[in-house]
């Protein structure tokens, strides 16, 4: 077992640490981004259910999470179907669990007419997320950076409209999908003002635009133009902020397309970061990727190996940032989250 005297300080501030990338500086060493999400509920000690509808208790949470772990990135985020639920996409809530969708807002093409860009002081928990987003800002945002995360156009799409029904008209009816997509944008597009405006950095989710579920031709067509434009606002209004993009699943088809989007980091799940790299990691940072269903079942040493072998694989490490794939399972051991985090330092030095 590796003992803590073995791991190195660090002499950076996590702020400091991200913001290297940003000028194009190596950091000391390579930052760590566990999802942290709903498990920040756990390090409160709070129920999940509460914490989702709580905006003080989701901002408290991910304070003392980031006090807990002292992980490089916040992230104020429970489910993909944020913007959709502000859009009236109605949600099932659990004591110990994320919500689920429990009916969407579409059920006949004409219903598209429902569709609004949502208020953002009142629909849905939208307001949750940007008061949690608003005191982590306040109490760390000089120390850690913070970001508040939402679904992309098609994934918002995807959660206002039945995905089998939707991926159905890709082929039947695109012209009404790029019509609802076309909507879903404007919304993302307003939410990321609102993000800015909290001196918080945007992210943007998209896994139902994964290689599993999308093709690389109907990626390039649905997906890739109405990332594009959420990019082009991030680059235009961010005064230098990063566009930030989280796929989920196997995206390796769709590599190619996705580098279409302009996107400056790319948050990966299953796949090879090695072929990542290869085919975007000249243009891209790349977050990646600890199987998130290994930090819950796995031990802390096993979680450690897992990460030394992703950092092996990036070669210099230029670009490169440590996180897990997808989600940290809200259950899982602080050992293992506190594993990455640690493996991150061991693995990941860029100052020798």
């Amino acid at each position: 077992m590796t003992t803590q005297t073995s791991i190195p300080a660090d002499n950076q501030t996590s702020l400091g640490r991200v913001l290297s990338y940003l000028k194009g500086e190596k950091p000391q060493r390579i930052a760590a981004f566990p999802l942290i999400l709903n498990h920040a509920a756990r390090v409160l000690g709070v129920p999940v259910g509460q914490y989702n509808r709580n905006g003080k208790l989701m901002g408290q949470a991910h304070v003392a999470a980031w006090k807990k772990y002292g992980h490089d990135l916040i992230l104020i985020f429970s489910t993909t179907s944020t913007l959709a639920e502000a859009m009236g996409t109605k949600m099932k809530f659990f004591d110990e669990d994320a919500p689920q969708i429990d009916e969407p807002l579409i059920k006949q093409h004409s219903d598209i007419s429902k569709v609004k860009v949502p208020d953002f002081k009142k629909d849905g928990r939208l307001a949750v997320y940007l008061e949690a987003t608003e005191i982590c800002v306040a109490e760390v945002g000089s120390e850690v950076c913070v970001s508040t995360v939402f679904g992309g156009p098609f994934t918002t799409a995807a959660a206002l409209y039945p995905v089998e029904l939707l991926t159905r008209d890709l082929i039947k009816n695109p012209k009404w999908v790029h019509e609802l997509l076309e909507i879903c944008t404007q919304a993302g597009i307003k939410f990321i003002d609102e993000i800015f405006a909290r001196k918080a950095l945007p992210i943007i989710v998209e896994p139902i635009g994964s290689g599993s579920l999308v093709s690389p031709r109907h990626f390039h067509e649905f997906v890739a133009p109405y990332l594009k434009r959420l990019a082009d606002h991030v680059h235009k209004t961010g005064g230098g902020m990063p566009a930030a993009l989280h796929i989920c699943g196997k995206t390796t088809p769709n590599f190619k397309v996705m580098l279409e989007a302009d996107f400056d980091i790319w948050s990966l799940d299953a796949v090879d970061m090695a072929e990542a790299k290869k085919a975007a990691g000249h243009r891209v940072v790349l977050i990646g990727n600890v199987t998130p269903a290994n930090m819950l079942k796995n031990t802390a040493e096993e979680v450690d190996a897992e990460a030394k072998a992703i950092c092996g694989k990036m070669g210099d490490l230029g670009g490169f940032i440590l996180g897990s794939g997808c989600e940290v399972p809200i259950n899982t051991p602080p050992a293992n989250v506190e594993a990455l985090i640690n493996a991150a330092r061991k693995y990941g030095r860029c100052d020798g």
